[in-house]
């Protein structure tokens, strides 16, 4: 008799473990859909932006092109300036970090799920990693604007949070064929870098929706 109350007691120890951790298992599950969410939310207001900004690189690149790109100032100068600011996603890795951390990722008993969110997250980190390449972009973009734009009239642009066009039709600080040319090679490189990004965030968005499909029919969430 003891020997079966006890074994009756191992087991359902051991069978409240089991619920307990298919619980937490869930809960993780709901927790990395919000995050998924969250993320989507940011990659449609990230990629929006570098659309924009491409428009404004053609844009800019065209006036300078004219030869009589001197009557264009007032646009240049705003798109010289709109395109610098940098685009930057901040992912919601709460949950992802959590199971890292925690051990948790052996509670996922689903490998399909356990295997996406692994894809997931070695492509966010993937895409933070190619960032890097676009902040060392943006540090020798704003080099050269500084010895070609007039540093009193981007200061004239600045309205709190966005830039405003320049009264008027300002002259550039250097506007010798060289420097103008160095401007035009450096707009194109980011032009190629807001394409690779928007194409990038496409394919992550992507793999959220179907990692949100997959969570959501493998643990019956709605």
């Amino acid at each position: 008799m003891l020997f079966l109350a006890v074994t009756l007691g191992f087991f359902v120890e051991n069978q409240r473990e089991h619920y307990v951790e298919h619980q937490r298992e869930k809960q993780y599950m709901r927790s990395m859909i919000e995050d998924l969410k969250s993320d989507t939310a940011q990659f449609a207001i990230n990629s929006k932006v570098r659309i924009q900004r491409i428009n404004m690189i053609d844009s800019l690149v065209y006036l300078l092109s004219l030869p009589d790109y001197k009557n264009h100032l007032n646009s240049i100068y705003f798109f010289g300036r709109s395109i610098s600011p940098p685009a930057n996603i901040f992912p919601n890795d709460r949950t992802i970090q959590q199971l890292k951390s925690a051990g948790g990722l052996r509670l996922i008993r689903k490998t399909a799920v356990s295997n996406g969110i692994m894809a997931y997250d070695q492509d966010m980190r993937l895409h933070l990693f190619q960032l890097t390449d676009e902040l060392e972009m943006r540090a020798e973009y704003r080099q050269l604007v500084r010895n070609i734009f007039d540093g009193k009239v981007f200061f004239s642009m600045l309205q709190k949070t966005k830039f405003e066009r320049p009264q008027n039709n300002p002259p550039l600080f250097k506007d010798d064929p060289a420097s103008v040319n160095a401007l035009i090679n450096e707009a194109q490189y980011f032009k190629k870098a807001d394409e690779t990004q928007v194409a990038r965030i496409a394919d992550l968005v992507k793999l959220a929706e179907a990692l949100m499909e997959l969570i959501k029919k493998e643990y019956d969430l709605n």
